[in-house]
Formats: structure tokens, sequence, C-alpha cells
């Protein structure tokens, strides 16, 4: 694999976090505009919603976006991984597993720095469609557990899986 830089997006990553999209999922597949205006509302949700990008020779060829869920304070913060997205062009290189590591590794340093609750664990959880067995085996070698079903967005079952990552935090008085 090319040498690769995992960072935090910014605004300017926008216009090309809805190309990769456009390419890859079908909720906005060829609508740019629409993937656009997708990317943007959840950039501005800042920090419920989390957008990382991957670079290859300065161009943006991967990104994540992750939401919080339940609170900023939480004893247990959880974040859901909500899109990976990987430019056809480099699929296949293990960007994926790579970007999920640097997100979880910057989102446990991003909570350890704002949440004085924390009393154990941070947990990150992922759902994959149950048919998708490429996604399920990147996710799987990360996410340990496999821990719920669900049918959501008409009838295409879904696996959650979910790795909580143990902190040590100072003692709270």
């Amino acid at each position: 694999m090319s040498d690769h830089t995992i960072r935090r997006a910014t605004e300017a990553d926008l216009p090309r976090i809805a190309e990769i999209n456009s390419g890859v999922f079908l909720g906005d597949r060829d609508n740019l505009n629409s993937a656009l205006d997708w990317a943007t509302c959840w950039f501005k949700a800042y920090p419920l919603y989390q957008y990382f990008v991957v670079e290859i020779e300065g161009k943006v060829v991967g990104y994540a976006g992750w939401q919080m869920h339940g609170g900023f304070s939480r004893s247990e913060p959880v974040f859901e991984l909500d899109q990976l997205g990987i430019d056809r062009a480099y699929q296949g290189q293990h960007l994926g597993p790579q970007i999920n590591t640097d997100c979880i590794r910057h989102l446990v340093k991003w909570c350890k720095e704002r949440d004085t609750r924390i009393e154990s664990h941070v947990t990150f959880v992922v759902w994959a469609y149950a048919t998708n067995f490429h996604a399920i085996n990147v996710y799987a070698s990360q996410f340990v557990e496999m821990r719920g079903f669900r049918i959501q967005f008409g009838d295409r079952a879904e696996n959650m899986l979910r790795l909580r990552v143990p902190i040590t935090m100072p003692v709270r008085d």
C-alpha cells in the first residue's frame, strides 16, 4: 500500500467526500449535488458527527463518518460508523481497516480530552448488511463482537458488530 495519511476532514474536503460517496453508495449514486448536500449537512453537525479522510500523495481517496450517540458526557461514549467510502480506484488496498483503526484512536483521544465521566470504555459499533460479506470480513477483523441484528431501510438485514476500547481515566471525586 502507498504511504497514506488519515486525518480529520475539513470543509475543503467535502467536494471529494461527495464525489466518493456518489461513486460507491446507492443513496446518492451518480448524483454529486445530492451527495454534497448530504456530506455538508453531516459535516455541520460536528461534534455529533465526525468525518475523517485518508489521503495518498495529497489526494483524498476515502473517508469515514462516525456519529456519536446519547450525549457528550456519557460514562460509556458510543460511536457508530455511518459510512466508510473508498474511491473505487483505491479499493483492495486495505485502507478500510486502517481508517477504522486511526479513527478509533482519534475518537478515543477526543473523548478522553472532553469527557470526565468515562468509567471504563468507549464503544464503537458498525452495522453491515448481512449479505455484504466483504464488509463483514473487513469489520469482523476489528469489531470483535457480533452483537445484534435488525431489518432497516426496507427489507435488508443488518448485523451489528461492536468493539469496546478500555479507557483508564483519573478517579472522580
